[in-house]
């Protein structure tokens, strides 16, 4: 696999081993190389791991999107509803308002019927039928 730093690409295998041949049995070298190499592995590693991180939390955030855009409809529908009750209610509170009227005139005339009719002396009732009639 080739490694690019800063766009430049790895050395090739004969470039890698030595400098003009002489630093190949160089125990320095060797362990120089050897680091870098795990140095090398490690961050391919620790790049594979983010990009699997990444890939995750890019699926959740989906997921996540997914599920505002269906509060989000369902929001709209509560509101809907809320609204729909709102004029219901409204309707009925008018209603109500009229049933409480026509009973305030019913008792109205009821009581007009018993000042009338019920609570006058027969001699009364009598007298105006009587005086009605000539």
């Amino acid at each position: 696999m080739d490694i690019s730093v800063n766009g430049l690409k790895e050395r090739n295998e004969s470039a890698k081993n030595g400098t003009n041949g002489h630093a190949i049995a160089d125990p320095a070298y060797k362990q120089i190389n050897e680091k870098l190499e795990q140095i090398t592995r490690h961050l391919l590693q620790e790049n594979d791991y983010k990009q699997q991180v990444i890939e995750e939390q890019r699926f959740e955030m989906e997921a996540l999107n997914k599920e505002i855009d269906q509060k989000a409809v369902v929001i709209a529908g509560l509101k809907e509803q809320l609204n729909q009750c709102a004029q219901h209610t409204e309707g009925h509170r008018q209603l109500i308002n009229k049933l409480l009227n026509d009973i305030e005139h019913f008792q109205n005339d009821i009581e007009w019927y018993k000042r009338t009719y019920e609570r006058r002396s027969i001699w009364g009732v009598l007298k105006d039928k009587l005086t009605k009639k000539k």
